[in-house]
């Protein structure tokens, strides 16, 4: 690789990365989380509610996490209506035994307005009916307990490591950063290449490099400036994480984090992804002149709709369907990673997917580079399809 591809890609990865922007991205996060972290601690220890209860000597069971403080009233309605006017009280509960049914209550809550708290509050109460009711008949309350609870299923998988929720949200994740790259790679190609011919600098340049050499380094200042934005995001996150642990908030780490034998493949697969849609990217901005008026801008966005689809291995990462676009060079940077930790995979399918996408981004990288060439010396109208499809296959 000759010179100018690492001189344009050293150009473009700094003309988009900036050290200081990101920093203060960081520092932007950090401050906000805290904050926000301050607002929530703050609203937790000052959610207290406080309701007097007349006329019950039962306890009601509330939410293990209930902000509610249930107190037995002492003084009289009037006094209560008075501390509650004084905002001393958040509400009153008058509980009365209804005449002939001995297992039936007249509840009244009485508030200032309508509480937030009201469904915390019917659950006791709710609880405590059952109670009484209980009570007043033959059965038992285990009696009733086992009547109700579910049949206990024990499930036992034969694979090595099981699949867990926080498994699955990994596999959502690692999708949606695939995403998030594309997304990125996208708006700088769009700057990169249509702001240039529209500043009518392709002229100079292209007569200093070749234009196969031009893109080969936007490919790759481009691509590694996406990655950096996101690995900066990743870092303030991680950072977050450690300070919410810190504080007191654990949190359990999935097991396929853990799983350091996959990152390498990983990586190949997230950084070849990136590569076949900026290829995609690359050639179909240098056939736009305008991005705000012309027709093809629409064209930048159909990449997220298979890169989308990986995420239908979710639910059955083993399927057909999976298996087909985990192969594919569009889609194996989504489908392969999610059917990796959540499914069973064979070697000779990572063989097929890694030789299929180098096989994907030469060949999109060469077409991308033959349009590049005619592209963005091209200006008014924009070329047809018919001689876009002639640009790529012209050797």
């Amino acid at each position: 690789m000759n010179q100018s591809v690492w001189a344009v890609a050293k150009w473009e990865f700094f003309r988009f990365f900036k050290w200081r922007d990101q920093l203060i991205g960081v520092l932007s996060l950090l401050v906000t989380s805290a904050i926000g972290f301050g607002v929530v601690k703050f609203a937790r220890s000052s959610n207290a509610v406080e309701v007097a209860v007349i006329g019950s000597h039962a306890t009601l069971k509330l939410p293990v996490d209930s902000a509610i403080i249930i107190k037995s009233a002492q003084d009289s309605l009037e006094k209560l209506h008075a501390q509650l006017a004084e905002k001393r009280l958040d509400g009153i509960l008058v509980i009365t035994e209804r005449e002939n049914h001995e297992a039936e209550l007249d509840v009244e809550l009485i508030v200032r307005q309508q509480p937030s708290w009201v469904d915390e509050l019917q659950e006791g109460l709710n609880d405590l009916k059952s109670r009484r009711s209980l009570a007043k008949s033959s059965i038992l309350p285990e009696q009733l307990q086992s009547i109700f609870t579910p049949q206990a299923l024990k499930i036992t998988t034969t694979a090595p490591n099981s699949i867990s929720l926080g498994d699955r949200v990994v596999a959502v994740g690692m999708g949606s950063l695939m995403i998030l790259v594309c997304f990125i790679g996208l708006s700088f190609f769009m700057v990169g290449i249509t702001s240039e011919k529209q500043q009518r600098i392709t002229e100079q340049v292209v007569s200093v490099i070749s234009p196969q050499a031009w893109i080969d380094g936007k490919l790759i200042g481009l691509t590694g400036a996406a990655f950096a934005s996101v690995a900066t995001l990743l870092v303030g996150g991680l950072i977050v994480g450690a300070v919410v642990r810190m504080a007191g908030y654990g949190f359990s780490i999935p097991d396929s984090l853990s799983r350091w034998d996959l990152l390498p493949l990983f990586a190949m697969l997230f950084m070849g992804g990136a590569v076949f849609w900026n290829c995609f990217f690359a050639a179909v901005s240098s056939i736009i002149n305008d991005p705000n008026t012309s027709a093809k801008s629409g064209l930048l966005f159909l990449p997220m709709l298979p890169i989308a689809a990986g995420f239908m291995a979710i639910p059955q990462p083993d399927g057909m369907a999976i298996r087909v676009l985990s192969l594919l060079p569009g889609t194996s940077s989504t489908a392969m990673p999610i059917r990796l930790l959540l499914g069973e995979v064979v070697w000779w399918e990572i063989a097929i997917c890694l030789l299929l996408l180098l096989l994907g981004i030469w060949s999109l990288r060469v077409a991308a580079g033959r349009i590049f060439a005619a592209g963005i010396m091209l200006y008014g109208k924009e070329p047809t399809w018919v001689e876009v499809l002639k640009w790529a296959m012209k050797s």
